[in-house]
């Protein structure tokens, strides 16, 4: 998640006087050859038509008028219109506020022509509109300028960071208005990553660093729409009200309304550093779940076979514990027990003792956590056997922290102190201060462990389910 320069990105469509008509044309390189482009039979570019918006909402068809060779080339014409790529404004970081301007017409534009079927805007993104001085916007047709794109060498990584790969058409408009704003406001693309396939993993699994840690200050509700923006097509789904370009047309006002700067505000000193911090923390953490989730993803031929292997054990196993009345229970466990184990069983990656000590959803990241963990461990031990083990974080301090190979993980330092003791209401309150460790989820086996554990404090709330004591919730301060 730093800094990532973009590429360059080519000159815009050229707008040439055509002397046989004493008028301006605009003209768009295909980069095909006379015979290239009869063999791909593109004649039918010379059919498709895009739009002409004007900023207070009326729109015209904008229609090819031919096609002519020059300099070895086939170029398409059409009406002259003088403008820019939209992409390039939102790049130049002199030019912040026409940016937010220039994205304020787009976003109105689409808004103006959302129940045209053929709208192209959407497809090639900020790519995809030349912006005039006057405020009015083209839309090309979306294959005609593509090809234009490709013979200039323009559609690049650049280009594909604000397109969703899963949503055409009008389904990605919203996350491509949320990848140009990060990109105005925060000075970098929210998915920078250089290759194409890990960029589409990026953006189909919402691997970008949030706008307000991006650009400490910003305004929160600006912030979370574009966080909202961005999010992966599930979270998308589930969410209640998924966002749209009113959302955002409705925060940003329009054209002219507000320079960038006012969406941004001061910080005191000691909330910059607390802001720093949790960056640090956020690409630490959110890099290892990565890390972990693709590790899963790309091993998950050799993981089947072990599952499978696995499955069966745990069947046997399962059905003795029951006919036994022996599985992991915290019956009989004092509260205070119960919180203990639930933190122990993470160095050990006792997943099923910690879904034991929780009721409902209570600890299901830490549970997530430690599953993925323990899965990943036992994968890279099938295929690497001198592969170390994990070494419960307490232990090791225990034996004076020493160098050692294997993957120091889990809680060390756990300090327990009541809140609320009266166990009249059926409910107690603890507050839990420790040290997790978080190992890598991929070191080289023999590469000795050198980490800084992570300061947490948490407050637990227990109740009495079934007559034993459960965690019903976790509240979290990082």
């Amino acid at each position: 998640m730093d800094r990532v320069e973009e590429k360059g990105k080519a000159a815009s469509p050229r707008l040439v006087q055509d002397e046989a008509r004493a008028m301006p044309v605009l003209e768009f390189d295909t980069g095909l050859d006379t015979q290239a482009f009869a063999q791909l039979k593109l004649a039918h570019l010379i059919t498709t038509a895009g739009y002409v918006v004007s900023p207070s909402g009326s729109w015209t068809r904008w229609k090819p008028l031919g096609v002519r060779e020059q300099q070895g080339t086939m170029r398409i014409r059409g009406p002259g219109f003088t403008g820019e790529r939209l992409d390039m404004l939102i790049t130049d970081e002199r030019r912040k506020d026409q940016a937010l301007d220039g994205l304020r017409l787009w976003i109105r534009a689409l808004r103006f022509l959302e129940t045209q079927e053929d709208l192209p805007a959407a497809v090639l993104g900020p790519a995809g509109a030349l912006l005039a001085p006057s405020g009015a916007i083209l839309f090309p047709p979306a294959e005609l300028l593509r090809y234009s794109l490709k013979a200039e060498d323009a559609w690049l990584r650049g280009v594909e960071a604000y397109v969703h790969p899963d949503l055409p058409g009008l389904g990605g408009v919203a996350f491509t208005a949320g990848a140009m704003l990060y990109r105005i406001c925060c000075g970098v693309p929210p998915f920078p990553n250089t290759n194409l396939e890990l960029l589409h993993k990026d953006i189909r699994e919402g691997v970008f660093l949030p706008p307000y840690l991006a650009l400490p200050g910003m305004d929160d509700k600006l912030a979370a729409l574009i966080s909202q923006a961005l999010m992966p097509v599930r979270d998308k789904q589930a969410a209640q009200a998924p966002l749209g370009l009113s959302a955002l047309a409705e925060a940003l006002g329009p054209p002219g309304s507000a320079p960038l700067a006012s969406y941004l505000h001061e910080l005191a000193p000691q909330e910059q550093e607390r802001l720093s911090r949790e960056r640090a923390r956020f690409i630490k953490q959110h890099s290892l779940r990565v890390r972990i989730r693709r590790g899963i993803h790309r091993n998950r031929g050799l993981l089947a076979g072990i599952v499978m292997g696995v499955l069966t054990v745990v069947l046997v196993i399962r059905s003795v514990m029951v006919d036994r009345g022996k599985g992991p229970s915290t019956q009989g466990m004092e509260p205070q027990a119960v919180v203990a184990a639930y933190y122990a069983a993470m160095g050990t990656l006792d997943h099923p003792l910690m879904d034991a000590c929780v009721l409902g959803k209570a600890g299901k990241d830490d549970i997530a956590m430690v599953t993925n963990f323990f899965v990943i461990s036992r994968v890279r031990q099938a295929y690497e056997r001198e592969l170390p083990g994990v070494l419960p974080a307490q232990e090791w301090i225990a034996a004076g922290s020493p160098p050692t190979a294997a993957a120091v993980f889990g809680v060390s330092d756990l300090i327990l102190e009541g809140i609320d003791l009266d166990e009249s209401d059926g409910e107690l309150s603890f507050a839990a201060s420790y040290r997790l460790w978080l190992p890598g989820a991929f070191r080289e086996a023999g590469e000795a462990e050198s980490l800084e554990p992570l300061s947490r404090m948490d407050r637990i709330r227990l109740t009495r389910y079934q007559g034993a004591w459960r965690i019903a919730e976790i509240q979290r301060n990082p």
